[in-house]
Order: structure tokens, then sequence, then C-alpha cells
């Protein structure tokens, strides 16, 4: 195991805080944290309120906070796409980290309740699919 994928192991277990501490705040203190990148949600950011706010909110401000990229590299974001039980697509923000020839995600979820750390292959298994990835835009 690399130190980059050691590093990104003490973010798991941080809570899930719907309202507080999602996916998308996960990302940006791994940022800060990990890279000295400065990445700001807007500030006129209303707090999404369960899976479907958050989907919607990281569809509208994708495009506003970073660039796609061809392939995934360590440190860029990774947006992961799934269904509700009622068939909505609900949005989900993870981080990656390349380690032994694998791709990791560390986010934060919902769902699990705090911050994992797993293999981009058994998101996949799990119905989650990838709709890009993205290399964060620093803030100005």
């Amino acid at each position: 195991m690399d130190e980059m994928l050691r590093r990104a192991q003490a973010y798991v277990g941080l809570p899930y805080l719907d309202g507080e501490f999602d996916c998308a705040d996960l990302a940006v203190k791994v940022q800060w944290e990990l890279w000295d990148r400065l990445v700001t949600l807007p500030l006129h950011r209303r707090r999404p309120m369960g899976a479907r706010g958050q989907a919607a909110q990281i569809r509208a401000l994708r495009d506003e906070l970073a660039d796609r990229i061809e392939a995934p590299q360590t440190g860029c974001g990774v947006l992961l796409l799934t269904a509700d039980d009622a068939g909505a697509e609900l949005w989900h923000i993870g981080t990656v980290f390349q380690s032994a020839g694998e791709t990791w995600v560390l986010h934060n979820s919902h769902a699990l309740g705090s911050a994992h750390l797993q293999r981009l292959a058994d998101l996949r298994r799990r119905g989650m699919r990838v709709e890009g990835f993205y290399q964060w835009r620093e803030a100005l």
C-alpha cells in the first residue's frame, strides 16, 4: 500500500452528517489537507437534505467547480451515479487514489453513515456507474 492510500485511510469513519458533512464536504476537506488545494463550494450553496437533494446540487455545480479528465489519477474527483428505489438518478462524489494498479475511492455516504475507502470495482459491483473523473478547480 502506498503512502497516499495510507493517508486516505485516516478519513475512514468520519461521520456522514446530513446537511453538515456530506460527500462534497469530505472531498473538499481532502483536497485541502492532502494537496493544499483550496476548493470552495459556493457561499450560496443551500444544504440539500437527503440523497436526491445532493444529487441535484452535484449535477448543478459540476461544471462550475471542476474540469472533466479522461482517466482517473490520484487526487481527482469521481462522480458516481446510482438509482434510488423509485428509479431517480442519484449523484455521488468521491476522491480517487491509485495504488498498485487499482483505483480506490474515498467517499462519505448517507447509505453507509460514514466515510469509506473502497475499490472502484467494488462500487461498480454494487450498482454505481462512473459518470466521469474531474480535476478540481482551485478557488481564486
